[in-house]
């Protein structure tokens, strides 16, 4: 039997517009289930994987948590972590490595140094 938790409402200091509506909060009722998980398999990279992941979460497209302000998306990550469960650090660890091998490296210390030099030239 789940424990029920007490829902994380976020409301967002610059709303976001996205198919014809208007978020104005984000509202997250659950616990990261392996379905969040499975949302991210579509996106590359960490940020666009762990949005994936918040967006299933919160029920809302993947597209307005990637249009976020990052004061907005500060708070939510800093609020919503007692929902994603105690492998969360792994699962992000799991999403630096992929990103590491996709360029060809080893860790996920040198996929952000290969990204960077990448955006820079």
């Amino acid at each position: 039997m789940s424990q029920k938790i007490d829902p994380v409402e976020i409301p967002l200091a610059e709303p976001v517009e996205h198919g014809g509506k208007s978020f104005d909060k984000l509202v997250f009722s659950r616990k990261r289930k392996v379905r969040d998980l499975v949302a991210a398999d579509d996106f590359k990279g960490v940020l666009q994987k762990t949005g994936a992941v918040y967006a299933s979460m919160a029920g809302v497209p993947s597209e307005v948590i990637f249009d976020l302000d990052a004061d907005d998306y500060a708070e939510l990550e800093e609020r919503v972590v007692p929902l994603l469960g105690k492998s969360w650090e792994d699962v992000k660890m799991g999403f630096l490595t992929e990103e590491a091998m996709n360029y060809g490296l080893k860790t996920g210390v040198q996929a952000e140094m290969a990204r960077r030099a990448q955006a820079s030239d």
